[in-house]
């Protein structure tokens, strides 16, 4: 268990952040080939198998699987700070599209929100969860709180969304890269149900 954990981790990383620097070419949608994900360090302990298990388990939908001329391809769903041409999403034009949008954050970051809104820091896009997945994938793992987004507002906006193939809703923010709170539809603490006021 705790090698999947470690591979999933790196397979993450790598696809995500560090294919360029690790010298793995990625195709415009952000696939790599398994063989040569094989060939770097770390995971040259591992074989094709594992990878495609790993791929297939998992229940976040972080990566997604191919086969081009017979060769099995890799790539992360979403989450990226490196530029793909071409990531495969799919654009939401209208709030009926994603009725409910959730960005999950710690408490630690709230004065930072309040003064410049959400921020998609060093990646593309900023992550959400759409609720009537069950806010599994999109939300971080140790969050406290929930914000909801107007997204109809934020359309208007032209503020672009997006969804990725494990339903995650992503968006660039506006010129300065984040979503400001007036977008912000509500905010609560996940625990109490609390109101937060933005």
């Amino acid at each position: 268990m705790a090698c999947n954990v470690q591979l999933s981790k790196a397979l993450v990383k790598l696809l995500r952040h560090d294919a360029m620097t690790r010298g793995l070419h990625l195709t415009k949608e952000g696939y790599a080939n398994v063989d040569d994900i094989l060939e770097l360090s770390f995971f040259n302990s591992f074989d094709e198998d594992d990878i495609e298990r790993l791929v297939d388990r998992d229940n976040k939908g972080r990566f997604a699987k191919r086969r081009n001329g017979g060769q099995l391809q890799v790539k992360a769903t979403q989450g990226h700070s490196i530029r793909l041409s071409d990531p495969e999403l799919e654009p939401i034009t209208h709030s009926s599209q994603a009725r409910v949008v959730l960005h999950g954050t710690r408490r630690r970051n709230i004065d930072s929100i309040r003064q410049r809104g959400i921020s998609r820091m060093n990646r593309d896009h900023i992550h959400f969860a759409p609720a009537e997945h069950g806010a599994m994938s999109g939300m971080p793992a140790k969050c406290e709180m929930a914000i909801e987004i107007d997204i109809e507002k934020a359309l208007r906006d032209r503020i672009k969304f997006y969804k990725s193939e494990n339903g995650v809703i992503l968006s660039p923010g506006d010129r300065n890269g984040c979503i400001p709170t007036k977008y912000f539809k509500k905010a609560y603490d996940l625990k109490t149900r609390e109101a937060i006021e933005f």
